[in-house]
């Protein structure tokens, strides 16, 4: 694949290439590069990569057949950028629920103990002192590789980036070597992309099987399939975390509040973390100022990775006792008269974590709002309605908000009249009062009229709630503002400037 060229860019986007790129025509799901050859070409690309065959090229430029084109992409940014990955210390979190909470809780015990960090997932990407919004879990490998190089650039010593099972298929990771995977826990997820759920359990074992001899593997052991992710890879460092007694570190006293966790997180067994030094058995006490069963877990995961890298266990109890949350993960955004919590809430594993969050709470009526998944299929809607009916009536909830928030989503995130039939008809079977809402202002709008001092209103769903919580407060801002007298009705104009229009 190394050829004589003076490089000056690698894409698979015929819209971003310059004179001297390297295009790689990749056959996606949606759009064939191979259909875009001659335009990159006719925009100064001066080499091609694609696994079709080349046949004849128009111009007198090489236009290289390869076996994997996503796979080549990869390894070519890697090498334009430095391979930077080699220069930092890259911990890859995978799982289908956990990764965000994992990953931010373990970038703050890096940055807790003093060492410059950068952290790529769902909500940014942190790259030693800057900041990046972005969207896809797993960026895209033109820009992963490129917030690595920046990362590289600044000295970064710990990069923690969440692992999603996109960026394993599609291959986004390749080229990057990992020195540490951590595993949160499997449940079906993404069954559009995935042919089963054991190719879905395969596709995760990918980040695992990419580990370098002696790397650490961090392993969920309540988790069913957590060993099964390593059982082929003799040669790693593996380390158990969990509740049960088979692991090697496990969480005791356990105790919960409505906003905060207690336990101790005892080492059983010894073992040598990458400086090469003894980890003693001992117990260390956590605190955490975030509810949750889930977040027992999520933290264990993340002192496990500090204590591999050495950290002292003071410092890993300063950053869990400060770690205040993560946007949109079990996140208390109101706790006056009543409380709202708003959650990424996205499949059955991660309704249940909230749901038995909840059910630990003391409240007095609960409401449920909840944003449909759109576009993502009849099947994961079905799945998700039959979840929240479930604890709707084991929670004893007042009222099933249920909305396609279509006065905020974008086209791609619509809401089909089939996921929306199968929902509301899963729904309907529970013996729970229940009620369809067009829009997400309209649903907030209701519950807000409705909740009373001491309930519980949950903002629940993925990309369709989004916009829950700053609707929220822009009605509670403005209902306070007409409380004060400042203005007697509520603004439409301020509502219009503050939320997303409508696409």
């Amino acid at each position: 694949m190394h050829l004589d060229i003076d490089i000056k860019g690698v894409t698979c986007d015929s819209r971003r290439v310059k004179p001297g790129f390297a295009f790689v025509a990749i056959r996606g799901e949606k759009e064939d590069g191979n259909h875009y050859i001659k335009e990159a070409i006719a925009k100064g690309a001066s080499v091609v990569y694609t696994e079709d065959n080349p046949g004849q090229s128009p111009i007198n430029i090489p236009v290289i057949r390869v076996e994997n084109s996503r796979a080549t992409l990869a390894r070519l940014l890697s090498r334009f950028y430095g391979f930077p990955s080699e220069k930092l210390n890259m911990i890859g979190v995978t799982g289908t629920n956990g990764k965000t909470t994992t990953s931010f809780m373990t970038e703050l015990i890096f940055r807790q103990a003093g060492y410059s960090t950068g952290l790529i997932g769902t909500v940014m990407v942190k790259a030693g002192s800057k900041y990046y919004p972005h969207g896809l879990t797993t960026p895209d490998s033109e820009y992963l590789q490129k917030y690595l190089a920046e990362m590289a650039g600044q000295k970064v010593y710990a990069a923690v980036m969440e692992v999603s099972s996109h960026g394993l298929k599609y291959q986004r990771v390749d080229a990057i070597r990992f020195n540490a995977a951590v595993h949160t826990n499997i449940t079906p997820d993404h069954m559009d992309t995935h042919s089963s759920f054991q190719e879905y359990v395969s596709t995760k074992k990918r980040l695992f099987n990419m580990l370098p001899p002696g790397a650490a593997a961090i392993i969920n052991t309540d988790d069913p399939y957590g060993l099964e992710l390593v059982r082929d890879n003799p040669k790693l460092l593996i380390l158990t975390y969990g509740l049960g007694a088979k692991a090697s570190i496990t969480a005791s006293s356990i105790d919960m509040n409505n906003f905060g966790i207690s336990y101790t997180c005892c080492l059983q067994r010894s073992f040598s973390n990458i400086m090469g030094s003894d980890v003693e058995p001992q117990e260390i006490p956590i605190n955490l100022e975030i509810p949750g069963k889930h977040n027992v877990y999520n933290s264990l995961a993340a002192a496990t990775v500090g204590l591999m890298y050495g950290i002292e266990p003071q410092v890993i109890q300063r950053a869990l006792r400060g770690f205040k949350g993560v946007w949109r993960r079990m996140q208390v955004i109101y706790r006056e008269d009543y409380i709202v919590i708003d959650d990424f809430s996205h499949n059955p594993g991660s309704y249940e974590a909230a749901f038995e969050t909840v059910q630990a709470m003391d409240y007095n009526d609960l409401y449920i709002i909840n944003a449909i998944r759109g576009s993502r299929g009849e099947e994961i809607n079905r799945v998700n309605a039959a979840a929240i009916a479930n604890w709707a009536n084991l929670l004893d909830a007042k009222e099933i908000l249920v909305t396609s928030s279509s006065d905020v989503v974008s086209r791609e995130d619509r809401v089909t009249d089939g996921e929306r039939e199968v929902f509301m008809a899963e729904i309907k079977k529970a013996d729970v009062r229940s009620r369809y809402y067009h829009s997400l202002e309209s649903a907030i709008e209701e519950v807000m009229e409705k909740a009373d001092r001491g309930d519980i209103i949950l903002l629940m769903g993925a990309q369709g709630m989004n916009k829950g919580q700053d609707i929220f407060k822009i009605k509670m801002d403005c209902r306070s503002r007409v409380k004060r007298g400042d203005i007697t009705t509520l603004p439409l104009e301020y509502l219009r400037n503050n939320t997303i229009n409508p696409s």
